[in-house]
């Protein structure tokens, strides 16, 4: 017993290193879960921010949009190509919207094939019935943000 005290370590000095590394990790530990935290919950608010301004965006898209597809609907048979043109641009200038969300993206797709759905029952003798535009704007917007985080394997 007196040779190990004469190799200088006194008893129990072990288990406090010990006793400090793993008090260390815990710390490191909880303070990599306090940030990781931290991180995900201001993500998910800039994802919400980000999919609220695409709708509101798209919203506005679609207002000016029904008030071309009234206007086109009132035109005489002469103004009614040129109302057709544009709607056609109109149409356009909403797939050249850049969204912010991947979200903003599939609803402004959605929205798109609405739109040219729209312009071909405008120009048939006939009309066909076509989905609301803000309907389908706000169920892919919806659907897409409920979507949000599963693709992540847990």
């Amino acid at each position: 017993m007196a040779e190990q005290n004469i190799q200088g370590r006194p008893p129990g000095n072990g288990r406090r290193t010990v006793a400090i590394v793993v008090g260390v990790a815990f710390v490191a530990s909880v303070t990599t879960l306090i940030l990781a935290l931290t991180a995900s919950h201001g993500a998910r608010q800039r994802d919400a921010a980000a999919i609220t301004a695409d709708g509101h965006d798209l919203h506005g898209v679609v207002s000016e949009w029904r008030a071309q597809v009234a206007r086109t609907e009132a035109a005489t048979n002469g103004e009614r190509e040129a109302a057709l043109d544009a709607l056609k641009k109109q149409a356009d200038a909403a797939s050249a919207w850049q969204p912010r969300t991947p979200c903003g993206q599939e609803a402004r797709e959605r929205l798109r094939a609405v739109m040219d759905t729209r312009i071909t029952s405008l120009t048939r003798t006939t009309p066909g019935t076509v989905q609301g535009e803000l309907a389908v704007v706000d169920d892919a917007l919806r659907s897409c943000a409920a979507q949000a985080g599963r693709d992540v394997p847990g």
